[in-house]
């Protein structure tokens, strides 16, 4: 594969994971609302007085969700992050280009991480506690 070819492909991924990783944090959002929308509707199913199945699948329900869309978020942050290993030379130089290879994404990651453990750790303790 001749080298326009191969950076025209670098683009195509980058641009493609970071849609990706739009796409994650919106369904991070809207999944983790419609959650709490059931727990805050659900007093009487799910709350103090509510089945302890009902509590159990719901927490399931919310750990395994939050789990998919963290590992979906986390590849495309790894993903982005390797992208800057196919800058050219060229465009290295570009100020722009310059902010983007100084990015810390193994805080980015682990910031990804910590915030879904507490949303699905507070959505499982609304719920049992």
């Amino acid at each position: 594969m001749n080298s326009e070819r191969t950076q025209d492909h670098g683009i195509f991924w980058a641009a493609m994971r970071q849609r990706d990783l739009l796409v994650g944090f919106a369904i991070f959002v809207a999944a983790n609302v419609l959650l709490l929308g059931i727990v805050v509707l659900g007093q009487g199913t799910l709350g103090h007085d509510g089945s302890h199945d009902a509590k159990v699948a719901f927490a399931v329900i919310a750990v395994a969700l939050n789990l998919l869309i963290w590992l979906w978020n986390d590849a495309g942050i790894k993903d982005v992050a390797a992208s800057n290993k196919d800058l050219e030379d060229d465009d290295r130089q570009l100020a722009i280009a310059q902010e983007f290879l100084k990015a810390p994404w193994a805080f980015y990651r682990a910031i990804v991480l910590i915030v879904t453990v507490l949303v699905a750790g507070s959505l499982v303790y609304a719920v049992f506690w």
